[in-house]
C-alpha cells in the first residue's frame, strides 16, 4: 500500500534550506557539526511539514485527526488488525503480542503506531472505495444519506413490498403507498432519480446493502469519527484514501531514512516513540516552504 515517495536528491546548498525549514541557525549549526548528510534531513523535514499539511487537511474536510491520541489509540485496540502485533523474540522468531495487555493507557503512540492505524483504516475505506466503483457507480441516495436514515429508507421498503399484491399490485394499497413515497421524498427531497420509490425500489434496496457497510465501518472507526456518509455526501472518498495513503508513505520515508542521520533528527526534536512532535509545530518548528 505505502512506497517509497522517491530517491532522495542532492540539494545544492542545504544548509540555507535547513535554516529555512528550522529557522534556528544555531540548530543548524548543530546539525552541521554532526558530519550527517544535511539533504537527507532537510528531505526528511519537508516530509515532516507535508505530514503536517496533510493532517490538517483530514481535519479541515472531515474532523479526523490522524495526530492520534493515546486516547483514541487505547479505544482504537478493539480492531484486532491494530491491537495484535508480530514482535521478534529473542530467539529471532516472530509472536503476536496484544498492546493492549502490553500498554499503560495513556502511553505516547508511536509511528509504529501510528502507521498500523492508517494501514487498517486505508484497507476498510479502500474495500469500500471498491464496491462503491464495481457495484454502485450511480447512487441515488448518497448526496442525502446518513446513518440517521439508513433504518427508516429500510422500513419504507419493507412496508411497500408488503403493499403490493402479488395479482393487483398497489391497487388496493394506492393511498398507503404514496404517503410512503411521500415520506420518502420528504428525507431525500434532492435525490430526485430516486423519485418515486415505488419505480426505484429494488435499486434502492440494492443500495441499502452499500450503505449498511458504510455504517458498520463508521462503527468500527467511532473512535477516530470516521463518516463515510459525509464523504459520499462531499464526493471526497479517494481523496481520503490519496491523503492517508500519502501519510502512510511519508511516515515510511521517516523510518527508512533516519539511520544516516540519527543525530540530526533527534536534534531537530522528531523521534519515532512518539508521533506528537511529528504534527506540533510548537514542539518541532518546522516551515512549510
Amino acid at each position: 500500500m505505502f512506497h517509497l515517495a522517491g530517491n532522495i536528491y542532492l540539494m545544492p546548498n542545504p544548509k540555507r534550506v535547513l535554516t529555512k525549514l528550522l529557522g534556528d541557525s544555531a540548530k543548524v549549526e548543530q546539525l552541521v557539526q554532526t558530519s550527517e548528510p544535511l539533504d537527507l534531513v532537510a528531505q526528511i523535514l519537508r516530509d515532516v511539514a507535508k505530514c503536517r499539511k496533510t493532517r490538517q487537511w483530514m481535519l479541515d474536510e472531515f474532523a479526523i485527526d490522524l495526530a492520534i491520541s493515546p486516547a483514541t489509540f487505547d479505544r482504537l485496540l478493539d480492531i484486532a488488525k491494530i491491537n495484535y502485533v508480530e514482535t521478534p523474540t529473542r530467539t529471532l522468531e516472530m509472536e503476536v503480542i496484544s498492546l493492549r495487555e502490553t500498554r499503560t493507557p495513556g502511553d505516547a503512540v508511536t509511528v509504529g503506531n501510528l502507521n498500523s492505524v492508517l494501514r487498517e483504516l486505508y484497507s476498510t475505506l479502500n474495500s469500500i472505495h471498491e464496491t462503491l466503483t464495481k457495484d454502485h457507480h450511480d447512487l441515488l441516495l448518497d448526496e442525502e444519506m446518513s446513518g440517521e436514515l439508513l433504518d427508516p429508507v429500510a422500513d419504507h421498503i419493507t412496508v411497500l413490498r408488503s403493499l403490493n399484491g402479488q395479482l393487483t399490485g398497489f391497487l388496493l394499497t394506492g393511498g398507503k403507498a404514496r404517503r410512503i413515497e411521500k415520506e420518502f421524498q420528504g428525507q431525500f427531497p434532492r435525490s430526485m432519480k430516486a423519485h418515486p420509490l415505488r419505480q426505484t425500489l429494488p435499486k434502492v434496496e440494492f443500495e441499502l446493502e452499500f450503505y449498511r457497510a458504510c455504517r458498520k465501518a463508521n462503527r468500527k472507526w467511532e473512535a477516530l469519527g470516521l463518516d463515510i456518509f459525509h464523504m459520499l455526501r462531499e464526493k471526497k472518498l479517494k481523496q481520503a484514501l490519496e491523503n492517508i495513503e500519502e501519510m502512510g508513505t511519508l511516515l515510511w520515508n521517516l523510518v527508512y531514512n533516519n539511520p544516516p542521520v540519527r543525530q540530526s533528527i533527534k536534534i531537530a526534536g522528531i523521534q519515532f516513540e512518539d508521533v506528537r512532535p511529528l504534527f506540533d509545530d510548537q514542539m518541532v518548528p518546522v516551515s512549510n516552504f
